[in-house]
């Protein structure tokens, strides 16, 4: 059975010692709640037999047993043949259920998973992204297309990384303000666009934009950050980019599309799209107060429909 909650005292197992099952458990420990795992399962435990201490098991010897798993693989054909491999009276729960189990905020836990597995891999997925910008910027792509409708002359890039996209408009925009979660690729920003007088910086916490001035800024566009928010956190966002933005203003968003399975994660979905939609990101545009202007669904990678461009105005 599935649960959404994880009872004090319960043993934990974490199922799958891949690249993402030892992201979840470092970031546990980051957290100095390691010890809520009981170990891991795998198929394939006897190549591990135990990963920092934890023991692993394989599926087998695990069967009923009074165990909790979270399973962390993100393939959902694979996460049901394991649930069957398990058994029916197998106890099942979300990564954001461990939330529950430390005490804190299910959103707030999610925020700070994303920016952990951010860092963890973060000069690899940098480096590869840096040679993909083409796809964005061609003049055949919808984002390009709708770019060209911000008014630069004072522009906030929200969700900056290391600036990869900064270097296709900066020649064209008058002030920048370069905002991140990560303190890491502030600075990297900072070093890379050090003669650049008229960039900003500004690290903030994940959900606003408490510290910038209100009616001051022409446009506001994300790029491939987004689409990892929480619904919460958007929301937050927009209400808030609605006030720092002069009249007028318009804000471009690249956010998921994603409506799988409204109990999935950023940890638990392909490509670590939160749960959000088309339509549902213009009803939250429309409640802070935005007219919603363009709309355009595409696709990411091997998933069709994957992810929306949304662009708005004040």
């Amino acid at each position: 059975m599935d649960s959404g909650k994880v009872e004090q005292g319960a043993k934990i197992i974490l199922y799958g010692v891949g690249r993402h099952g030892k992201a979840i458990y470092g970031f546990l420990k980051s957290k100095r709640h390691e010890d809520i795992v009981y170990g891991f399962c795998d198929r394939n435990a006897r190549q591990f037999i135990e990963y920092e201490g934890k023991h692993v098991w394989l599926p087998e010897e695990m069967k009923g047993k009074d165990i909790v798993y979270c399973i962390t693989l993100v393939d959902e054909k694979i996460k049901e043949e394991i649930k069957n491999d398990l058994g029916k009276e197998a106890k099942f729960i979300e990564v954001s259920a461990l939330a529950d189990y430390i005490g804190e905020d299910r959103v707030a836990f999610n925020r700070d998973f994303c920016a952990f597995y951010h860092i963890k891999d973060m000069d690899e997925y940098f480096r590869n992204a840096e040679n993909s910008l083409g796809r964005y910027w061609n003049e055949d792509s919808i984002f390009y297309h709708m770019f060209q409708k911000l008014d630069l002359s004072d522009i906030i890039e929200l969700g900056c990384g290391r600036g990869r996209h900064v270097q296709k408009y900066m020649d064209n925009a008058g002030e920048i303000t370069l905002v991140d979660i990560l303190q890491q690729n502030i600075d990297m920003c900072k070093e890379r666009f050090r003669e650049n007088e008229h960039i900003h910086y500004y690290k903030n916490d994940g959900y606003d934009l408490k510290d910038l001035k209100s009616e001051s800024y022409s446009a506001l566009y994300t790029y491939d950050a987004m689409v990892h928010f929480e619904m919460m956190d958007i929301y937050s966002y927009l209400k808030d980019i609605y006030r720092i933005l002069k009249k007028g203003g318009r804000a471009l968003f690249h956010h998921s599309n994603n409506t799988r399975d409204y109990k999935y994660d950023f940890s638990s979905t392909p490509n670590a799209r939160n749960y959000m939609s088309k339509e549902l990101f213009a009803y939250l545009a429309y409640r802070a107060g935005f007219t919603v202007l363009e709309q355009k669904v595409i696709d990411w990678g091997d998933e069709p429909e994957l992810d929306c461009i949304s662009l708005v105005e004040k």
